[in-house]
């Protein structure tokens, strides 16, 4: 792997503070300043999927037990998640952002990096950029949101950056004072370094950054585990690699159960609804599956995992038809009057670009099938979602609009 150093500041990274509670106090200024939790249903067995910096002081995160929550503070404000705003805002602050410099890279609905380029490239007018776009954001979008801005290097010491101070933090990581900058910080500060991979450099006598900065690429490599060890020497060096492109391994979407959804037929409507999401996902990425796995999460706190095979297809006909048999032989012995579902999802796996070994029946069956799935987004995307599926002989049920952490979905103009 060649790589050079660099000599100037190459990316600005942003991250918006706090983001699914900061909306929910952007419009509605009642929660400012309070301890604001938001769940995905208003029960205290859920746990929270963000926390404000008001929550955030008094012990609750993302992932705490509401029920755990409340005991460590009382006056917590919990709010059921809507994500279709979250989705109107990101893309608000998002093309408000690339006003000012062009948005590269968008890594989640609260996080994205610009490159720069030109005079931004150097320090003090890189600061600057970055106070307008933070001014932007507060005057044009909303005067409750605030972002930490990383800048750097590369796009993986801009990301440490911004995570340096927060909230509202502007923080540098000049080429010159690496690595030793990064040697204040712990080694869970480093995105890529989980529990699995902290617990294996900790057995090979590596618990700081300093430490881990000592040791050689070939080195740093094998504790690591994977190559990705290599790109971390060069990148904590200040080495400006190229963004990957990952090709997903499974696309799938989830919603865990409000109290209303939980029989089995309301459920079984819900799976339908995410199915079809999913499938348009997968003809968005021009990919193609022949693995689905349905995940049923009862009450009783059994969970089922049903994986079932199809020919290679991205059609919702095609899909739908296999995760409805594989809902049958799941729900098929269990009394629909006493069975409460708690949670569900669909994933696809196996996925993979079309094949040209089909027979000419299957080739033709499958155009078919996909001039009419391409129909349906076609509608979706300009009337809202859902406005046109499947039909399916049961009621309809119109699921909100659920976002995966890396899939933000376009808005309707």
């Amino acid at each position: 792997m060649s790589f050079c150093i660099e000599h100037k500041l190459n990316w600005l990274y942003i991250d918006i503070n706090s983001y699914f509670s900061t909306i929910e106090q952007q419009v509605n200024p009642d929660l400012r300043n309070k301890p604001v939790a938001v769940v995905p249903m208003l029960s205290d067995s859920t746990c929270a999927i963000a926390a404000s910096y008001e929550a955030k002081l008094t012990g609750i995160n993302t992932g705490t037990k509401i029920y755990e929550a409340k005991k460590l503070c009382p006056e917590l404000i919990c709010i059921q998640a809507r994500h279709e705003l979250y989705i109107q805002y990101h893309h608000k602050i998002f093309n408000e952002i690339d006003r000012y410099l062009h948005v590269d890279h968008i890594f989640s609905i609260d996080e994205g990096a610009c490159r720069l380029t030109g005079k931004y490239c150097l320090k003090e007018e890189a600061l600057g950029i970055a106070q307008i776009i933070k001014k932007a954001i507060r005057n044009n979008i909303g005067d409750c949101i605030t972002c930490s801005i990383g800048i750097a290097p590369n796009r993986y010491l801009a990301k440490i950056a911004s995570n340096m101070q927060k909230p509202d933090g502007l923080s540098v990581i000049n080429p010159t004072e690496l690595p030793g900058k990064l040697y204040t910080l712990n080694l869970k500060s480093l995105p890529g370094i989980g529990s699995k991979t902290r617990e294996r450099l900790m057995k090979n006598g590596i618990s700081s950054i300093e430490q881990l900065c000592l040791l050689d690429r070939s080195r740093l490599k094998t504790v690591w585990g994977n190559v990705w060890g290599e790109k971390v020497w060069y990148l904590i060096r200040g080495a400006d690699l190229p963004l990957e492109k990952v090709q997903k391994s499974t696309i799938g979407q989830s919603k865990v159960l409000g109290a209303e959804e939980q029989e089995a037929p309301n459920a079984r409507n819900i799976l339908i609804s995410l199915t079809q999401k999913a499938a348009s996902r997968l003809r968005d990425k021009a990919l193609f599956t022949t693995g689905l796995l349905l995940i049923v999460s009862f009450n009783s706190g059994k969970s089922v995992n049903e994986n079932s095979r199809i020919k290679l297809s991205n059609d919702t006909s095609t899909i739908l038809r296999q995760v409805l048999k594989s809902w049958d032989k799941v729900l098929g012995n269990l009394d629909p009057k006493k069975t409460r579902i708690k949670k569900i999802g669909i994933s696809f796996y196996h996925l993979q670009n079309e094949s040209k070994q089909l027979s000419f029946d299957d080739f033709h069956k499958q155009r078919k099938n996909q001039k009419l799935s391409g129909v349906i987004d076609s509608i979706n995307k300009k009337m809202g979602i859902n406005k046109v599926s499947i039909g399916i002989n049961t009621k309809t049920y119109k699921s909100e609009q659920i976002v995966a952490f890396g899939h933000i979905p376009k808005i309707n103009n």
